[in-house]
């Protein structure tokens, strides 16, 4: 991790109380997730962010991807730690990451999959190996319930102004600039205040998707392969 870039998020989160979801990679082996020397005070600083109230999420095990064409839930990307595995491999995954955070004082309460990539067996998995029923991924307006878990939507990279609904704005602290740090105080200090809630002020709820949740699904996804497939004419890689 870059220590420093995330230093710089937390000096703006505690004064003003937000408490944000981390997803945690509890064996990172991605060299692409290497930005320094390991620290050896990794989990007690995770350890000190559980106390704070923050959520740990479990992010994967290793964080090692291969190419998968195989139907995933929340189609971003061909590349998957989870998918293309069948049931048991993905449990045995799931279990040792489980270990690994138990082992080390934490309990991650929600799951994030790396490159939002999972499928039902991966969710099998969970409930099987796991007590976490929340994820942290899919596209709707608002919180839902499906398959057995409560969905906490994740639809924006950056904080952009909605009229309702509750929207997951997805940070990657070790790629931020100087200049989007900078952006992200701003608005957080600005006409964001007060608008971002920890995800234990959510009341959870067993409600299907809406009308209006599954309007925003459709219009999110056909956005999106469009701007592939301009990638794509462009020569741009997609995955």
């Amino acid at each position: 991790m870059d220590w420093r870039k995330w230093q710089m998020l937390e000096d703006i989160f505690d004064p003003i109380g937000i408490k944000p979801l981390v997803a945690v990679v509890p064996e990172n082996h991605d060299p692409e997730l290497q930005y320094t020397d390991p620290d050896p005070m990794f989990w007690s600083t995770v350890r000190l962010w559980q106390a704070k109230g923050w959520t740990i999420a479990m992010h994967g095990y290793r964080h090692v991807m291969h190419h998968s064409s195989r139907k995933q839930i929340v189609p971003f990307h061909n590349r998957s730690e989870f998918v293309g595995l069948d049931y048991e491999e993905q449990a045995e995954r799931i279990r040792l990451s489980w270990s690994v955070f138990v082992s080390q004082g934490v309990e991650p309460t929600v799951w994030v999959a790396p490159a939002h990539s999972f499928d039902w067996w991966t969710l099998k998995a969970i409930k099987a190996e796991t007590p976490i029923c929340i994820v942290s991924d899919g596209i709707a307006r608002n919180q839902y319930f499906e398959g057995g878990f409560y969905w906490i939507p994740q639809q924006l990279w950056s904080l952009t102004k909605k009229n309702d609904g509750l929207w997951t704005v997805c940070l990657h602290p070790n790629t931020m600039t100087a200049e989007q740090v900078a952006d992200l105080r701003q608005s957080i200090e600005g006409p964001f205040a007060g608008r971002i809630v920890a995800l234990n002020d959510v009341v959870l709820e067993r409600r299907r998707k809406s009308p209006a949740d599954r309007i925003t699904e459709l219009y999110f996804w056909q956005r999106h392969r469009m701007h592939r497939a301009m990638r794509k004419v462009l020569g741009l890689q997609n995955d």
